[in-house]
Order: structure tokens, then C-alpha cells, then sequence
């Protein structure tokens, strides 16, 4: 094997890492992607359920807010007439 066969080898070599490198990266870019856009979807979807319980659990306390103050209404009246 001469030199000029073994620098050609070698140059072939690398040009062939560095194309597998850059089809290898892109190949994963396009996969990191779709998972980033499942992830998102995903998480809209939980925020949605976590906004959903937030206004539950804020209808729950503004209503046990109006019990207590119907009762200590009551509680003031029936005071007052004793």
C-alpha cells in the first residue's frame, strides 16, 4: 500500500464520520422534536387538569367561606336576643 492509497483511506475515512455525524444529528434532532411536541401536548393537558382542580378547590373555599359567615351571622343574632 502506497502512501497516496493510505491519505485517500484516511480522507474517505473521515469524510465518512464526519457525513455519519451530521445524518446522526439530524436524525436525532427530528426525533428530539416530535418528542418535545408530544411533551407539550402532555403537559397542556395536565395543566389543564391542575387549572380544572385549582377553580374546584377555590368554588370550594368561597363557599365554605359564605357557611362560615351565614353562621356567625346566626350565631351573632341568636346572641342578641339573649
Amino acid at each position: 500500500m502506497d502512501r497516496s492509497s493510505l491519505i485517500g483511506s484516511v480522507v474517505a475515512l473521515l469524510i465518512g464520520l464526519i457525513v455519519g455525524a451530521a445524518a446522526l444529528s439530524w436524525w436525532e434532532g427530528g426525533r428530539q422534536s416530535a418528542e418535545i411536541e408530544g411533551l407539550k401536548v402532555r403537559l397542556a393537558d395536565e395543566r389543564g387538569v391542575v387549572q380544572a382542580k385549582v377553580k374546584q378547590l377555590t368554588d370550594e373555599l368561597a363557599a365554605e367561606k359564605q357557611r362560615r359567615e351565614a353562621l356567625e351571622q346566626v350565631q351573632q343574632q341568636s346572641g342578641k336576643r339573649r
